[in-house]
């Protein structure tokens, strides 16, 4: 309870059924006797849970605590015992007084909540009106100095002006005293300049309970006391002066009793505050004059820890600045209490302004953040926040000083209440536009080709699968693939060298885009090859129309360098059915068709239909058993033999590939050689037979060894001559198999000699060294030119059939004598191949052909006929060499 007789109990009174510690306010004092009219007042106004009571401060010192010797009693539990003490502080200027507030205990320590004054903890303040002092929870109070007791800034803290104002302590009898006979003097100046002893001597009546209280209170202060005459005698000090001083009882001078007077007058004032260093402390020592009565009284406070706090707060400031200032990122601090944010400089900086084109106000930052990010931001900062997320991260566009967008990276963690509310959020942003600018050129380059910058295959392939789903959902939309390869692209690269090939390419790839339409995809899937997506068309002759266009673009000249190039395309046009083929079926079946357009002569192109599907579906079959048959070792080698048309006897064989399929029987040579050579097949095929064959003939040649001087044929693809080791692995092929060097002939077609291969006449020498004859297969149905007859080392000349099938018709012959005479004037040997008549072996005979090959001597036959044949033959030349009988 207020214990108030002059206030009306209705409006001042605490619940009385408070559980745990009934607070209360308890004066340990009476009101006091009416007063003469000063010309200042002093209001403490206290709140404590909904009761509010007004004091008149009229004595120099108070004490406030829990404590029941406390002047002025809070009975709360958020109250220390000690919780703080009130001193009055003289103005001789103006003959007015104010009050200073320090915070303390008994246990020299500050009290256990602290001291705050308008929201700020403090050790010591001194008060100006209005100030607002909290002692703990739901406990404050408000000090007014005022000299009009009606004044309304009272009422407006919610203090009634009817109230009655109670005065602490009760004034003493005034009695005359001693200077020196007192234990403590509290001696206030008052307005008119008299003086006011508040404390009497120690022979005082010992039952005035008032006196007894008062005189207790620098027994029991933490602070220490100290009084002196002006000559700096001690004639007192407190319990707290003697246990924190205890040298101040026999030392004669002392740092806080020497020159006081002396400073005094020096500063011409009766009121000082000065720091005392003694030993490793910091003191604070507040001087009063009480100059009537011949006494300095201090009041010391240990401010060491403060100074201590200090210090290290400003070495963390100076710390925190100069990380700030060095320090890529910008840091910010946001003060959700008050609602305003400390950017650095470097914030500042990032956006391009100087530190003070930029206020405190959050709309600093967030009115600049792009309106695609702000929902982003603050559910980002809105979770985080309520306790959602550990911490804030978002990353997003904020607008520049020159109106142009950055990427931040912005995080931050929140400081929360012990109720768990934040009251602070701080954290830093760090420029990632470098980061985001790279990651969008990475997605670029990996939808793009980077040498024409048309998409390319995923991102051709995404935009198909949209255009398919589409069709799916609308039952009449129609699309288009469109697959393009240019016509004699490798002959003009290789010719011309690759970087003018690029070059066409590019310009192949502008002139594509301004054929189509502004929604039409055009994408590079690499080499010559390039896929245009028609998004929608209302028929196939729609698609037609453009792929005409495109050739017409295409037809006219190209100029790279100093080059005029003329180019064309094959184009296989696919469009969407009800089939619902697959965005990868639709892109294969322009590209089948394309392959078709090629077959049609090339600089055209071709619609896809349910019959080209088939065509195709069966080379991939072939395909695919080729491979098993490599592996099941199905194909086979048979061998034609190659006859001398003056003795008639088998000289040598020509190897063949065959390949007996399981369930397709045969399969013609020029039905699977095409498709292995598309699948990358033939080469490992070619060395296989070359392999097999020399293996074939070491055992043939072991086995019949009286068979004369055969030899073996093999043809060699122009893939496996290109090979880097193909020498090489012709060498070790020979060595590994024991084959006789000039039992073998290679044969090559004209297409591999005129192919412009680096360093191909060293290959032939390379071969002519190691004892192997080298023909030309199939003369004449290649290149015109008969340079490279003269130019490479060549043993054998091969008429191709074609020659030797129409020796009797008109010149036919003529050109076969031709062939076999500038065969000899090489001094090259001659084979003629596909001989079926007895007619044409004549023809050859007659015209110097020394060997033939061919149906009317026998059919390519397996290893078991050869060697029926070759025992045949040995036979008969053991008979030829057998003498006569003559009978």
């Amino acid at each position: 309870m207020l214990h108030s007789p002059h206030l009306p109990e209705e409006e001042y009174t605490l619940a009385s059924t408070h559980k745990a510690y009934p607070a209360t306010t308890q004066l340990n004092a009476t009101p006091a006797f009416p007063r003469a009219q000063e010309q200042t007042y002093q209001i403490l106004a206290i709140e404590l849970e909904g009761e509010k009571q007004l004091l008149s401060l009229e004595e120099a010192t108070y004490t406030i605590g829990r404590h029941p010797a406390n002047e002025i009693v809070l009975d709360h539990p958020t109250v220390s015992r000690h919780h703080a003490f009130l001193l009055r502080i003289c103005d001789v200027n103006t003959k007015g007084h104010s009050f200073r507030i320090v915070d303390g205990d008994l246990n020299g320590k500050r009290s256990h909540n602290g001291l705050w004054v308008n929201k700020k903890q403090c050790f010591v303040h001194d008060l100006k009106d209005h100030d607002v002092i909290s002692f703990g929870e739901n406990i404050r109070a408000t000090y007014f100095s005022t000299d009009n007791l009606s004044n309304p800034k009272i009422s407006t803290h919610h203090i009634f002006a009817h109230q009655q104002i109670l005065t602490l302590p009760i004034p003493l009898p005034k009695q005359q005293l001693k200077p020196g006979s007192t234990l403590f003097h509290q001696e206030t100046l008052n307005g008119n300049g008299s003086t006011h002893h508040g404390l009497s001597e120690v022979t005082a009546n010992p039952n005035d309970a008032a006196i007894m209280r008062l005189s207790s209170f620098p027994e029991l202060t933490p602070l220490p006391i100290i009084e002196t005459d002006l000559d700096g005698k001690i004639s007192y000090i407190n319990p707290a002066a003697a246990t924190e001083f205890p040298e101040l009882k026999t030392a004669t001078h002392h740092p806080l009793t020497d020159g006081l007077y002396d400073q005094l007058l020096q500063e011409q004032t009766e009121y000082v505050v000065r720091e005392i260093e003694i030993g490793s402390c910091v003191y604070e020592q507040a001087i009063y004059c009480l100059l009537q009565s011949g006494l300095i009284r201090s009041y010391v406070i240990d401010i060491s820890l403060h100074r201590k706090t200090e210090q290290q707060l400003r070495l963390s400031e100076a710390r925190y600045a100069a990380a700030a200032r060095g320090a890529n990122d910008g840091l910010w601090d946001w003060d959700l209490n008050t609602n305003t944010i400390y950017y650095s400089d470097r914030w500042k900086d990032m956006l391009g302004y100087a530190p003070s084109e930029m206020s405190d106000s959050p709309d600093e930052w967030f009115n600049r953040i792009h309106l695609q990010d702000q929902a982003r931001v603050n559910a980002a900062l809105t979770k985080h926040l309520a306790g959602e997320n550990p911490q804030f991260e978002c990353e997003y566009r904020i607008l520049n000083k020159n109106n142009q967008y950055l990427w931040f990276r912005c995080r931050g963690l929140a400081l929360r209440n012990d109720q768990n509310h934040p009251f602070r959020i701080a954290g830093s942003q760090t420029d990632v536009t470098a980061y985001h600018a790279t990651r969008a050129q990475l997605e670029y380059q990996t939808l793009h080709d980077e040498m024409t910058q048309l998409p390319n295959r995923v991102l051709f392939m995404d935009r198909l699968t949209q255009a398919s789903q589409i069709c799916a959902h609308h039952k009449n939309h129609l699309f288009a693939v469109l697959f393009l390869d240019l016509d004699r692209f490798k002959l003009i690269n290789d010719s011309l060298g690759h970087a003018l090939g690029d070059q066409l390419l590019i310009q192949v790839a502008q002139r594509l885009q301004r054929c189509l339409r502004k929604d039409d995809t055009v994408a590079r899937f690499g080499g010559d090859e390039f896929a245009i997506l028609l998004p929608a068309v209302e028929n196939v002759d729609e698609a037609m129309q453009i792929a005409q266009r495109i050739l017409s673009t295409l037809a006219t000249t190209i100029a790279l360098d100093r080059h005029e190039v003329y180019t064309s395309a094959s184009i296989g046009i696919a469009v969407s059915s009800q089939d619902h083929y697959s965005p990868e079926e639709l892109l294969q079946a322009a590209d089948t068709a394309m392959y078709h357009a090629k077959k049609q002569g090339k600089n055209c192109f071709e619609v896809f239909c349910a019959g080209m599907r088939t065509q195709v579906d069966t080379q991939l079959q072939i395909e695919t058993d080729l491979q098993r048959a490599i592996k099941n070792d199905e194909l086979k080698l048979v061998y034609q033999p190659i006859v001398d048309l003056g003795s008639q006897e088998i000289v040598g064989f020509e190897a063949l590939l065959r390949w007996h399929h399981p369930q397709r029987g045969l399969v013609p040579p020029a039905e699977f050689i095409p498709i292995a050579e598309d699948a990358g097949l033939m080469v490992a095929i070619d060395w296989w037979v070359l392999t097999t064959a020399c293996q074939q003939m070491t055992e043939w040649l072991t086995s019949y060894p009286h068979t004369g001087d055969l030899t073996v044929n093999v043809n060699i693809s122009a893939q496996q001559f290109l090979q880097p080791m193909f020498c090489e692995t012709v060498t070790t092929i020979i060595r590994e198999t024991g084959m006789q060097p000039h039992k073998l002939k290679l044969e090559i077609t004209e297409g591999v000699i005129l192919s412009n291969a680096p360093n191909i006449a060293e290959q032939l020498k390379t071969l002519k060294a190691l004892g192997l004859q080298l023909a030309i297969d199939d003369f004449g149905t290649g290149y015109s030119s008969l340079s490279y007859l003269y130019a490479f080392p060549l043993d054998i000349l091969k008429i191709d059939y074609s020659f030797v099938s129409r020796m009797d018709q008109e010149n036919g012959l003529e050109i076969v004598r031709t062939i076999i005479t500038l065969a000899h004037n090489l001094k090259m040997e001659v084979v003629a191949e596909g001989v079926e008549t007895e007619a044409q072996q004549q023809y050859l005979q007659d015209l110097g052909c020394e060997f033939a090959q061919g149906y009317l001597f026998s059919r390519p036959l397996n290893n078991q006929a050869i060697e029926l044949l070759l025992a045949e033959q040995v036979q008969l030349q053991k008979l030829s060499t057998q003498p006569s009988v003559t009978v």
